[in-house]
């Protein structure tokens, strides 16, 4: 008795992986047609899991698969190469000295040393300067700020427009592949349906012509048994003289029965008869219910018994 069976597909990529995936396989899904039902959600979120308890495979392990990032070069930038090491250490940064930024006189007990005063004076020297740089700067602000401002919101403004642009293509692109994608998968849907409806037709076929095979079978054994108790009966009745004779008439029907058994199979496959194996199984009981009709009996009286 044949068994449903699903459509079981061998696995084949639908490309070869190329640049640092190259050695890999790729992975054969169809997200635009296989639909999961949400009854069935839980069951694939319980595969996944189960699967990636199996695999050996660490979520770092995927950033592993990347080429390396490129060294920092800072040959030329010798206090960004020191906060890069701080960092990369991670080590705590340094906090800020205020000291330079007050004006305080010396302690109490060097208030008697020169050079105590002479470090006071210099940093007196020092703010006083770093204020007159705040004035100037001040002034300038207000001189030439606000050219300087529109120059940089005009630069601000094209870099903005071109990364926009550069943005509206790659979402484009995305756009354009993912439409290709969609549209290649369908299609590869629509010809997985196709298959799958062609081979349940085909077990559909197979199984009734199987069925049909086992009754033509079973309407054979049933007319082999009829016909040796026929002729079992008709010997055991017939005189010595006979025997020839009826022997003939046996092997004449044994002819006709095995002659009509391949029409009949020929029309359960359907390739001698469009009516299909139901038909053949209606020509089978015809056939046989003829050949019981026409048994050994009427053979021999054909002949004259």
């Amino acid at each position: 008795m044949a068994t449903k069976r699903p459509l079981a597909l061998d696995y084949t990529a639908h490309g070869t992986a190329k640049g640092w995936r190259a050695n890999e396989h790729l992975i054969d899904a169809l997200p635009y047609v296989d639909h999961v039902p949400a009854e069935l959600r839980p069951v694939v979120d319980a595969l996944i899991e189960e699967e990636k308890r199996k695999s050996a495979k660490l979520p770092s392990d995927y950033l592993r698969e990347l080429p390396p990032v490129r060294a920092p070069q800072f040959d030329e930038h010798p206090v960004l190469k020191t906060e890069y090491e701080r960092v990369r250490s991670k080590q705590p940064m340094q906090p800020l000295d205020t000291v330079r930024y007050r004006l305080d006189p010396p302690p109490q007990n060097k208030r008697g040393d020169v050079n105590a005063w002479r470090q006071a004076l210099e940093n007196a020297h020092s703010q006083l300067e770093h204020q007159h740089l705040r004035i100037l700067n001040q002034e300038l602000l207000l001189k030439h700020g606000d050219k300087s401002w529109r120059a940089q919101v005009q630069h601000d403004e094209a870099t903005i427009k071109s990364l926009e642009q550069q943005l509206t293509a790659i979402k484009k692109e995305t756009d354009q592949l993912n439409r290709e994608r969609k549209l290649q998968q369908l299609a590869a849907g629509a010809e997985l349906s196709k298959l799958e409806r062609h081979y349940m037709a085909q077990v559909r076929k197979n199984w009734d012509i199987e069925r049909a095979c086992t009754r033509l079978e079973e309407e054979v054994a049933k007319a082999e048994a009829e016909l040796q108790r026929r002729l079992q009966a008709v010997v055991a009745q017939a005189s010595a003289s006979d025997v020839p004779r009826l022997q003939e008439a046996a092997q004449e029907v044994a002819e006709e029965t095995a002659a009509a058994v391949p029409t009949t199979t020929e029309a359960a496959s359907g390739e001698g008869n469009d009516a299909g194996p139901a038909a053949a199984a209606a020509d089978t009981d015809v056939e046989m219910s003829t050949a019981r009709e026409e048994g050994p009996l009427t053979a021999i009286s054909g002949n004259g018994s």
